[in-house]
């Protein structure tokens, strides 16, 4: 049931992206408004860390039903919509929707699951979420070519309700593990922040790089490059696609070369990766850099998921992934933002790949820094 929620929030999410080079058409939105929408993200950043130190003093797993609920109203009140600013206020509700998932259910894969069963737990749910993106990023656009853009809204409107019903039929609280902790004897969210601080620059960057690749890659292909929108969003499925595969797997790559080796690698690959989206739009071209660049891209999310775990005790995962992705998607939002502002004045959206590209080489430092020799490391990888 967790992983169905995690495949309803992260598709509602993607198919929105998806639609996107169809809605710079019909609402004739401009590249900063692209960014604009992209900034919606720090509404999750705010209302996930409550969701998360809510969680952690009183944990429920029916605060996915709420979440996935919002999901849903949202995309109905897209159907009323045909201008930006009617756009923008469906998305913040979205936005709040989604800020439930991942404090709630992430922390609790890490309470239900431990020892050699945690990072293939973590490698599951990651992936399952990136399955959702996959159908989203897959059918979107060609179900908004053929049927308007409001078909995608009322499939994944349908989706988070029946997964609002499902959660209520088959999930009992009694099923969770650890269902409250004293919040006084908890560690306090500053402490929390004291473990995490050494991989903030690898969370923003993580973020960023998806929501820039997401937000302005298939934008770019149908502007620039003459796809449609279908075309560019399944291209863009295929990077997600061998993430999602790679995401399940990660436990036995984690087991065979080590955290340590999987960041570097995957935020090296990524920056050459986001780069060279910059200077071609030729399928010959663009689907082997995004099948690589997915390849170790999504790799870095269940590690930093399972980095987070060991730095943190059980009371506070709640508050530790609330600030986890927060920052995550706090930078995916400002840089995305910023992706936009810088497109719009140059009136090329190839500019915000290469601010990913810069993100991506300070990850790669970043972790090279926190693992530089065992007796002076600051990360447990």
């Amino acid at each position: 049931m967790i992983s169905f929620h995690h495949a309803c929030n992260d598709g509602t999410l993607m198919a929105l992206v998806a639609l996107i080079p169809i809605l710079v058409v019909v609402m004739d939105i401009s590249y900063y408004e692209v960014g604009i929408l992209g900034l919606a993200l720090l509404i999750t950043v705010a209302v996930q860390y409550l969701v998360g130190v809510v969680a952690d003093k009183r944990f429920s797993g029916y605060l996915l039903e709420v979440g996935a609920a919002l999901m849903g109203t949202s995309f109905l009140l897209m159907l009323l919509v045909d201008d930006f600013i009617g756009l923008l206020m469906a998305v913040v509700v979205m936005r709040v929707g989604s800020s439930f998932y991942h404090p709630v259910g992430t922390s609790w894969i890490t309470r239900e699951y431990s020892g050699e069963y945690l990072e293939t737990a973590l490698g599951v749910q990651s992936g399952v979420g990136n399955f959702g993106v996959i159908i989203a990023l897959g059918t979107s656009g060609f179900l908004g070519e053929a049927f308007g853009w409001k078909a995608p809204c009322i499939l994944w409107a349908g989706l988070n309700f029946a997964a609002v019903v499902l959660g209520l039929l088959l999930v009992a609280e009694k099923q969770i593990k650890v269902i409250s902790t004293d919040r006084e004897r908890s560690i306090s969210s500053a402490k929390t922040m004291s473990k995490m601080w050494i991989i903030v620059i690898p969370i923003i960057a993580g973020g960023a790089l998806y929501q820039i690749t997401s937000y302005f890659g298939p934008v770019n292909l149908t502007s620039e490059g003459g796809w449609t929108a279908g075309s560019a969003d399944l291209v863009f499925a295929l990077w997600i696609g061998v993430g999602t595969v790679t995401s399940y797997m990660f436990g036995r790559f984690s087991e065979a070369f080590g955290k340590r080796k999987l960041l570097v690698a995957g935020y090296a690959v990524s920056t050459v990766g986001v780069v060279a989206l910059a200077f071609s739009t030729q399928w010959y071209i663009v689907a082997p850099v995004l099948f690589v660049y997915g390849l170790l891209l999504f790799l870095t999310y269940p590690a930093l998921f399972s980095v987070t775990t060991s730095m943190t005790d059980e009371a506070e995962r709640g508050t530790a992934f609330g600030i986890l992705f927060g920052f995550q998607l706090g930078g995916g939002a400002a840089f995305v933002y910023l992706s936009g502002v810088v497109a719009d004045a140059m009136n090329d959206p190839t500019y915000a790949f290469l601010i990913g590209g810069a993100l991506g080489a300070a990850s790669v430092a970043a972790v090279l820094y926190a693992t530089r020799t065992p007796e002076r490391k600051t990360m447990p990888v």
